[in-house]
């Protein structure tokens, strides 16, 4: 403050020698004003200190108030945190405790309770079983019958099983079967039908041979077997079959008190879904079930609790409520101890920096006055932008664009029309290339590797170019680290069952173009058992073109599998008699396995075209196609043989041809599949693509089956097997998927087996089997020339602006229609480039109608389709 009056006075001093010159009557009078002012600075520099002082002193009171209220109001949150933090801690061991002695022991109540009552119920149903086969088993030992069995005397039996039936409660039926003897007999109280037959067969070659379930005339019997054995020659020489009622079973279930849910016996075989023998309670389906099989039986138990039951066991809330209660007051008196606490902490801290504050608070003002760093005058968005900064987004990357124009390149180089809905399939050369072909490999490798599989097998059909494919597919799947177990040169339906056979390996690739003509190749893809498809397909290329690739080195190694194969099919399928069969392998992959398996069954094999040429030059590998039947017809009828036998390119499909040169397709053989397989799997869905005639609908029904149609395609059809438990499924094309005893992957050549199994089983030959099936006018599939890139297109526009007149339009897989005297199909092959139709109807004006409208609405849609019908 001196120095500004000094200056002050030193200003005024100025300014009179200044003014000197020009007011020299005014020195004096401004020379006593200046004296004055000396006199003062003191007094008024003093009382200017004083008053900045005291203004300080205001400031300091006001900054202690300040704090003050800040202090209290940080106590308050803190008190305000704890309290949270305290009901919050609360609120989770409550839920943690609840868990732990309500939850968790309510459900081990229930647990306890449900598996009691099971296992009582397995008890009886245990007992009535080991009752009645024990029974069995010491009748088929005793002398007599064994007598009575090799002299074949029926009579003597009769008087036998009189006899000795009072022995058994609840009594049906007590037969006799001659081993080798017994063929299917709808009549009598208990009929003999595939069910029956099949187990006195297992009885006969000493398999296992549990009791079955059997529903007849809609009331379920218990059929037990047991082999009379010779005690000389060991030989069996005929079964023993009992056949009783469920009514002592039915008094075992009755105990059971229906408000606490649902009780069932049920009965499954592999493979196939579980029948329902009878049940006992309620199921409201509100609660999970609990299954439990019994011991020595395809039974099984299961219990389906109820509201009510889950109630009653449900533990008391009184101890949880106790606990919580008493964590809930520690933890809130806890908290309120643990705030005081930091409060006298605070206030310790403050006294001891009292000093301190007291001295700043008479420190200079200097400080009060300099610019605070939280103020600023410029905006933040005036900070210049310099040129390193401005692709702080990495819009200008040069390294980035690059990659795009990799990508792109990268993307021309892998031609989306070889990615089909089943399986990647072009034309060599053009299409499919080897360094495609190792690309591929690396995608699928990642691919397995990312789902956890760490081996591919790797197999090949007999193609001219399916080694060196094979080769540089392998270099790709190697250079991803995954592993590789090379299966040589065999079917398709070998490499699935590979999938299936080894413990450590479950995802494949099946190098080959299936029906296709020679110029073609592709490959078939099994990822953990499930063939990729659609979405999964396209996924492949995607990895390829955006490099989402692995790396690493994996190990190569072979393995022969067309043995374990053969023994495998070898040990479920028997012929009842043998057979002679024509097989036209088309020069394709199957020549080197179906000859030497349909031998091994017993057959007399003739081969057609069975040696492996790759060019095919007898005719192309694909059985739908009546012009390539025809050497198979004429070669059966020539050597006279029961069945002829036509298998595709890789052998997932096959044709059959009767002795008459009848063509059995693929749809009337599933009406005798499904025919043989619900005879033993009753209600249990068929599958069929909407190629298939409308009769097999008809039949699957008749014999107690669900059909259920589906989209063509050996993918979506076994994803829709899976998908709904079916144990059968069939498409026109020659795609036979059986889940009974098999493994339920399309699969040609065991399809054939089992076919011959069906047919040696029946007193008839193939021409009077299916003569028993409907049978309404067909046309075989008819193929219609059209671009890969064009024919998805037009069936956009046909399904858009299509008129079929007053049809059921049924769009699963292209367009179906249903007319009330027949139906019709297009639909855009997967496989090829074409439209695929088929036609049925009852006459052959209402097929030839049909026909018309279709012709008609495809023309209205492009006129220049070359139409063939």
């Amino acid at each position: 403050m001196q120095e500004i009056f000094r200056g002050f006075l030193a200003s005024v001093k100025n300014n009179k020698q200044v003014q000197g010159s020009c007011q020299p009557l005014q020195n004096n009078r401004q020379g006593d004003i200046v004296k004055d002012l000396d006199k003062q600075i003191p007094t008024i520099i003093k009382k200017t200190t004083a008053k900045d002082s005291s203004v300080s002193s205001s400031r300091a009171a006001l900054r202690a108030q300040e704090k003050a209220r800040h202090k209290a109001a940080a106590q308050q949150r803190l008190l305000m945190l704890l309290l949270a933090a305290a009901l919050l801690i609360n609120l989770i061991s409550a839920y943690f405790l609840y868990g732990l002695l309500v939850r968790d022991v309510s459900e081990q109540n229930a647990e306890q309770f449900i598996d009691t009552e099971i296992n009582t119920h397995i008890h009886k149903v245990t007992s009535f079983l080991q009752s009645n086969q024990e029974k069995l088993d010491k009748l088929s030992r005793n002398p007599e019958f064994v007598r009575v069995l090799e002299e074949k005397n029926s009579d003597s039996f009769a008087a036998l099983s009189k006899a000795f039936s009072s022995q058994f409660e609840n009594l049906v039926e007590f037969r006799l079967f001659i081993a080798g003897e017994t063929y299917v007999d709808a009549s009598g109280i208990v009929p003999i039908r595939f069910a029956e037959l099949d187990l006195i067969r297992r009885s006969e070659n000493r398999e296992p041979h549990l009791p079955e379930a059997a529903q007849i005339n809609d009331k379920w019997l218990v059929h037990f077997v047991s082999p009379a054995i010779s005690d000389e020659s060991q030989m069996v020489l005929g079964t023993l079959m009992l056949t009783v009622n469920t009514d002592a079973l039915s008094k075992a279930f009755s105990s059971f008190e229906k408000d606490l849910g649902e009780i069932v016996l049920q009965q499954k075989f592999s493979a196939s879904a579980a029948q329902k023998i009878f049940s006992q309670g309620v199921n409201d389906n509100r609660n999970s079930s609990h299954e439990k099989k019994i011991p020595d039986s395809n039974w099984s138990i299961k219990f389906t609790p109820s509201d009510h039951l889950l109630e009653r066991t449900q533990e008391s809330l009184s101890l949880w409520l106790l606990i919580t209660a008493g964590c809930a007051a520690l933890s809130l008196a806890l908290a309120w101890m643990l705030s005081r606490v930091l409060a006298r902490v605070e206030k310790h801290s403050e006294e001891q920096l009292a000093p301190t504050l007291a001295g700043a608070a008479t420190a200079t003002t200097t400080e009060a006055i300099a610019p605070s760093p939280l103020y600023q005058k410029q905006d933040i968005l005036d900070i210049p932008v310099f040129d390193e900064d401005e692709d702080i987004l990495g819009l200008s990357n040069t390294s980035r664009k690059k990659q795009a124009i990799d990508i792109s390149a990268n993307d021309q180089e892998v031609p989306s029309a070889i990615f089909r809905s089943y399986d990647i399939r072009g034309i060599v050369g053009s299409e499919l290339t080897p360094a495609l072909a190792e690309k591929i490999g690396q995608a699928v490798g990642s691919e397995a590797l990312d789902q956890g599989e760490q081996h591919l097998l790797i197999a090949q059909d007999a193609r001219i170019h399916s080694q060196e494919l094979t080769r540089a597919l392998i270099k790709g799947v190697l250079s991803t680290g995954c592993n590789v177990i090379n299966l040589g040169t065999v079917p398709t339906p070998v490499m699935y069952f590979a999938t299936y056979h080894f413990t450590n390996v479950r995802s494949g690739i099946m190098v080959t173009a299936s029906h296709n003509p020679k110029e073609y190749n592709g490959f078939k893809i099994v990822i953990n058992n499930n063939t990729l498809a659609d979405e999964a397909v396209m996924k492949l290329r995607t990895r390829i073109v955006t490099r989402r690739l692995h790396q690493g080195q994996g190990q190569e190694s072979s393995q022969a599998i067309i043995p374990q194969y053969i023994e495998r099919i070898f040990s479920d399928v028997a012929l009842a008699s043998n057979l002679s069969i024509v097989i036209d392998a088309g020069n394709a992959v199957t020549g080197i396995v179906a000859p030497q398996l349909f031998e091994e069954l017993g057959c007399q094999v003739t081969q057609l075209f069975c040696d492996l040429d790759g060019n095919f030059p007898n005719h192309e590998p694909d059985p739908t196609q009546e012009k390539n039947l025809q050497a198979l017809i004429a070669k059966v009828k020539e050597v006279n043989a029961d069945i002829g036998v036509a298998f595709d390119g890789d052998g997932d499909r096959l044709v059959v041809v009767t002795p008459q040169g009848q063509i059995i397709w693929p749809d009337r053989l599933l009406m005798l599949f499904a025919k043989d397989v619900l005879a033993r799997n009753p209600g249990a869905d068929v599958l069929f693509d909407v190629k298939c005639s409308r009769q097999l609908n008809q039949v699957i029904s008749s014999y107690g089956g669900r059909p259920i149609m589906w989209k063509t395609g050996h993918s979506p059809m076994k994803a829709k097997m899976i998908e709904t438990g079916a144990v059968i499924g069939g498409e026109y094309s020659g795609h036979i998927f059986i889940k009974d005893r098999w493994y339920g992957f399309d699969d040609g050549i065991y399809a054939m087996a089992r076919l011959l199994e069906i047919i040696t089983l029946r007193d008839q030959n193939i021409d009077d089997i299916f003569a028993s099936f409907p049978q309404l006018i067909t046309t075989a599939e008819i193929k219609i020339a059209v671009a890969d890139e064009d024919k998805f297109a037009l069936m956009t526009k046909l399904a858009e602006q299509g008129d079929f007149q007053n049809g059921n339009i049924v769009t699963i897989d292209g367009i179906r229609v249903d007319y009330s005297k027949g139906w019709g199909l297009v639909r855009a092959s997967n496989t090829s480039p074409a439209l695929t139709l088929r036609f049925e109807a009852e006459s052959e004006e209402a097929l030839e109608s049909i026909k018309k409208i279709f012709k008609r609405e495809l023309l209205k849609i492009d006129s220049n389709l070359a139409l063939t019908f």
